[in-house]
């Protein structure tokens, strides 16, 4: 295969009399600087060629040939997928092995162009030619940006003394005509050993000493060579330039950010950040799937975000089920950039339940004369306090007898959590067919069919009060089954009743407190407290 070389004029020896340049200095043109590829041979078919191991941990693509020479071992295929021939210790792989030595050394004895002092190249935009470091260690943090000034031809050498290291979601990005595979055009001659962080989306042919690196979700437009070591790659994508093709298209990687955890009824996003590739453009798919959609089957909602810049959001989506979600944003690419996608089960979002509460109870009261206790019925009968995050029925056992000063029959209550469908909701009730409070020195307050019940969303709460018979000593208050309108006051002689008395309350959490009737008395050395028929919901955890 013929290999673009772009020899430099008898000025060369311009450049070579600089000794230090800014990376600033070099986003003005310099006409006369040209880089040579080095000539690869039959490495050019490999994505990846190593001496020891090459290892793969996760679902990496890798697109080439894979060769290993003089070792054997190729570890890691699957999960990892291979569009190419696996080569291990071979004379395919043997061959490919000399020619990465070839061009090493190739690489190795181009003279600079120009000689950098700030080791990082994040943040450079660099023309054509043949880039040195005064420091051995070369770093990329951030973006690198390679402008081919509208030269079809244009081609980039970089040379490190010791080692190349990328921070996470760093990115070769190229401009003005720049391409990732026009001839092999882009070269990383590293002296020992490269290494390239998470959701870096590179770019070029990287001939290392020893070893190369691909940290989780990496991607890599050219080949990778480890000479004397190993190469190591972890839920990666590889594509050779031979197999990409001349003029082929940059690998852009996704940066993707969930939304944080919200509870049920809120709204859930995603956003995506295109790194890298060739001046990326078009739009980017999310989908949403849904609590146990552990393989990302079946989505629940999709929505496409164009691309501002070089990102694209998802809008918001309505959570309406408890439970771990997951999103899937799809690149689709352009006439320059491959598609790319973010993994199943990268972008998590947990959906957290509501905390669904209440009490029910039938009757309950207290009196004293003189400070002397003369009543005492505890809750009867009393779901207790429930707290769930599903949905339940929770009931106690209806009293069917209560005997004494306070006398009822068929006291029930029960309190019913529904997390799903939404809106979850807490509701309580209680019931007491009739009762008869007959406190020392107090008229009789007798009822009939007397009902309460008390209701919970995340947008408030509601309660209801019925009534069918109420009557103080000889006066009927209520002789027909009523529905009570909230906080009803009724005074006779000395007994004081709230009807529907409705308590509203935000701690700690919001709810609402319905007691049917609520009779009290604070006269002639009597004090009385009675409650029949008492509901009370409420809900936690609200978006």
């Amino acid at each position: 295969m013929m290999n673009r070389s772009y020899r430099r004029p008898i000025v060369r020896g311009v450049a070579a009399t600089v000794a230090s340049l800014s990376l600033a200095a070099l986003a003005a043109p310099a006409a006369h600087a040209v880089a040579t590829s080095p000539p690869l041979g039959t490495a050019a078919n490999f994505a990846a060629v190593a001496a020891t191991t090459i290892t793969n941990t996760g679902p990496t693509i890798v697109t080439g040939d894979l060769g290993v020479f003089p070792g054997t071992a190729v570890v890691g295929f699957p999960p990892g997928i291979v569009n190419g021939t696996i080569h291990a210790g071979d004379a395919v792989a043997g061959t490919a092995a000399a020619d990465v030595l070839t061009a090493y050394n190739f690489a190795a004895g181009e003279p600079c162009d120009f000689t950098l002092s700030n080791p990082d190249l994040g943040g450079a935009t660099l023309l054509p030619g043949v880039y040195c470091f005064t420091s051995t260690s070369v770093g990329l943090t951030g973006t690198l940006t390679l402008n081919a000034n509208g030269n079809a031809n244009a081609a980039w050498l970089f040379k490190t003394g010791s080692t190349l290291t990328t921070a996470s979601n760093s990115a070769v990005v190229l401009i003005n005509g720049a391409t990732p595979c026009n001839n092999n055009n882009i070269t990383w001659q590293v002296g020992s050993s490269a290494t390239i962080g998470s959701a870096t989306s590179f770019v070029g042919n990287v001939l290392a000493s020893a070893s190369v690196t691909l940290n989780t979700g990496a991607t890599s437009t050219g080949s990778l060579y480890g000479h004397t070591g190993a190469v190591t790659m972890d839920s990666d994508r590889i594509s050779t330039c031979a197999a990409a093709g001349p003029g082929g298209k940059a690998g852009p990687a996704l940066k993707t950010t969930p939304s944080d955890s919200v509870p049920v009824g809120g709204s859930i996003s995603d956003s995506a950040t295109v790194i890298g590739g060739a001046s990326p453009t078009g739009s980017v798919v999310f989908k949403l799937y849904g609590p146990g959609d552990t393989t990302c089957t079946t989505p629940i909602a999709t929505r496409t975000g164009v691309l501002s810049g070089d990102t694209a959001t998802s809008g918001d989506v309505t959570a309406a089920t408890p439970g771990t979600y997951n999103w899937v944003a799809t690149y689709g690419g352009d006439a320059g950039n491959d598609p790319a996608t973010s993994p199943c089960g990268s972008e998590k979002v947990l959906v957290t339940s509501q905390i669904l509460t209440g009490r029910a109870f039938g009757l309950r009261a207290t009196a004293t004369l003189l400070g002397l206790p003369i009543v005492n019925v505890l809750p009867i009968p009393d779901t207790g306090h429930v707290s769930k995050t599903s949905s339940s029925t929770t009931t106690t056992p209806c009293v069917a007898t209560l005997s004494g000063a306070v006398g009822a029959h068929a006291l029930c209550a029960k309190v019913v959590t529904v997390a799903s469908p939404a809106p979850a909701r807490s509701t309580a009730s209680a019931s007491v067919a009739d009762s008869s409070v007959a406190i020392t020195l107090t008229p009789t307050v007798t009822t009939r069919a007397v009902q309460s019940t008390s209701t919970t969303t995340c947008a408030g709460s509601s309660g209801t009060t019925t009534i069918a018979y109420l009557k103080v000593g000889s006066t009927v208050v209520i002789a027909q089954p009523t529905n009570v309108a909230p906080n009803t006051k009724v005074t006779v002689g000395v007994v004081k009743l709230v009807l529907n008395e409705q308590i509203p309350f935000s701690t700690p959490d919001a709810g609402l407190t319905v007691n049917a009737v609520h009779e009290t008395v604070n006269a002639g050395g009597v004090a009385a407290n009675v409650i029949i028929a008492s509901s009370e919901s409420d809900i936690g955890n609200c978006a």
